[in-house]
């Protein structure tokens, strides 16, 4: 282990990385003489870096390797060798021991007394790794925790209990709360509940994929009852339709649970979306833009004035690149401000605002004030009518740089969709810089990862006849018997210049601007997905489930 001191500040060595400015860096050391934090944690509070961004550049000063440690699952036996508070006061976690080495994400990963602490603990010689403080603290609060609670376990036997109670008399707080923390261990996105002839079926979303975890017997149909209870529903409305909402605490992290049912033959299905209340900014080379591809989406970002859209399907991570993207922008020099629906990220540099429609704060009419507050930037979280695609174009067409969200399944789709929005054509070729359309795929989990001769189906599917190896998942415990293991953006870019600009306000043939486009800078969604196959990130048949075999180009 390197135990030398890093020979340069965190400032410094961000700045050389080209991730900050000397002022970015004065503006910390004031904030640190106010507040006291670390200079490090101010950047990341303040939006200049990603916790990741620090820790990878530490990471290559130190020479000590990275890890992410939400993609691993530490041995048992290791864990019970120290208890939950030793682990979160030293901001470590042992994974697993090989040969007399203890392998542990920790990180101060230099820290000479840690070192000593886990040998004396443990009497092995540790292996450190380093990663972000905030994702080790929630592994220690999850691993620890299930190792106590077996939450499978423990919904079977709570299933018993109330399966037996005639009566009614127990509540079903238990298994409301053992399903929570079973959807946030398997890392959902969302909770199905649906009503069948013979059963209640509990599934969750998991990197995309519905997983059915659970059926309860029919008599437990007041588990709908009580989360309608929860979230302020009318539990006697069982006609219509209805939208609610709750908050929870699982494993000390703060969710917000949306609610929304309807009605079947069978019964009341509901589904739970799971939003967690702090998460963590991530840089776009963590999303998964190709480094060579970064410096053109930065590029686009960083236009004075016009309008950026990002598309792409439901839960495809839109909001997520947005800010991702306007992070890169140099937030001491300019206004943004926000209309979003809800705020997903909490930047004190952004002046962030949300949707109220019952007061009649809506993202058109919020454009309209924020036109009043001398803004550089303003972010509209989603453009969904005409009156706030008029908004948008007009702040873009009056020296605002306006970033947005657009329903479409295509860049090129975003300049139909807009004219359907009542957005003229010439409006559209003077205000467009450009549009980031994505997906998300699942990875291939790394902890079972094995290669094997592709079929001659799958080199056609990829145009590629000379492919001789690709890689899939076998299935493992730490991904759960999928293979899968995380998600990765898929996208295509399509920027504006005057050639495409011309052609859009003629009111061209899409199939033009696609030529047009490809002869420039325009990136393929179909590309990037073949280059990630053969680079071993994601599989084919995962490329056919979310792409499809026809409208894959």
């Amino acid at each position: 282990m390197n135990t030398s001191e890093p020979k340069k500040r965190i400032g410094e060595l961000l700045k050389e990385k080209g991730l900050i400015n000397q002022a970015h860096i004065e503006y910390a050391l004031q904030l640190q003489s106010i507040c006291g934090d670390r200079v490090g944690e101010i950047f990341e509070k303040m939006g200049f870096v990603t916790e990741n961004d620090t820790v990878r550049a530490l990471s290559e000063q130190i020479g000590v390797s990275y890890l992410d440690v939400d993609e691993i699952l530490p041995d048992t036996d290791i864990l019970k060798l120290f208890n939950k508070n030793l682990c979160l006061t030293n901001t470590f976690l042992p994974i697993e021991r090989s040969d007399g080495i203890i392998k542990v994400a920790a990180y101060h990963a230099t820290d000479e007394k840690l070192s000593q602490l886990v040998t004396r603990q443990t009497g092995l010689q540790p292996e450190f790794y380093i990663s972000e403080k905030k994702k080790i603290i929630n592994s220690v609060n999850k691993h620890y925790y299930f190792l106590e609670n077996p939450v499978e376990k423990l919904i079977e036997n709570e299933i018993k209990i109330l399966s037996h109670d005639t009566e009614m008399a127990r509540g079903m707080d238990n298994l409301i709360k053992y399903i929570l923390h079973l959807a946030v261990k398997m890392r959902a996105t969302d909770i199905h509940i649906q009503s069948m002839n013979q059963s209640i079926d509990v599934s969750f979303r998991v990197d995309g994929v519905m997983r059915l975890v659970r059926s309860l017997p029919v008599t437990l149909d007041r588990l709908i009852t009580s989360l309608k209870m929860r979230s302020e529903m009318d539990i006697a409305e069982q006609r219509l339709p209805q939208d609610g909402r709750f908050t929870a605490t699982v494993l000390n992290n703060s969710y917000d649970f949306r609610i929304s049912t309807i009605v079947s033959p069978q019964g009341e299905n509901m589904v739970l979306r799971i939003l967690p209340m702090e998460t963590a900014i991530m840089g776009m080379e963590q999303l998964g833009i190709f480094k060579e591809h970064i410096k053109l989406v930065e590029n686009m970002f960083r236009e004075p004035f016009g309008i950026i859209l990002l598309t792409g399907p439901t839960g495809s991570g839109k909001s997520t690149t947005l800010y991702a993207g306007i992070c890169r922008q140099n937030l001491l020099e300019k206004n943004v401000i926000t209309v979003e629906e809800p705020i997903e990220y909490d930047i004190p540099l952004l002046r962030q605002t949300q949707v109220n429609e019952k007061a009649g704060y809506t993202f058109a009419s919020a454009v309209r004030y924020f036109l009043r507050h001398d803004p550089d930037v303003i972010l509209v979280g989603e453009i969904r009518d005409t009156e706030t695609a008029a908004t948008a174009v007009t702040a873009a067409t009056t020296g605002h740089l306006v970033l947005s969200t657009l329903h479409t399944n295509s860049a090129i789709g975003a300049i139909p969709r807009l004219r359907d929005l009542g957005v003229r054509p010439y409006l559209i070729a003077d205000s467009l810089v450009g549009v980031l359309s994505q997906r998300l795929v699942r990875k291939i989990c790394v902890h079972c990862k094995t290669a094997y001769r592709p079929s001659e189906r799958e080199k056609a599917y990829l145009d590629d006849t000379t492919v001789e190896r690709l890689y899939r998942g076998k299935g493992c415990e730490v991904c759960q018997g999928s293979g899968y293991l995380g998600r990765t953006l898929v996208y295509e870019l399509l920027t504006v210049g005057a050639e495409i600009a011309l052609l859009i306000e003629k009111e061209a043939d899409l199939g033009l601007i696609t030529e047009k486009a490809k002869q420039k800078q325009y990136i393929n969604m179909f590309d990037v997905m073949a280059r990630k196959i053969k680079e071993g990130v994601t599989t084919t048949q995962e490329a056919v489930r979310v792409m499809g075999l026809i409208r894959r180009n």
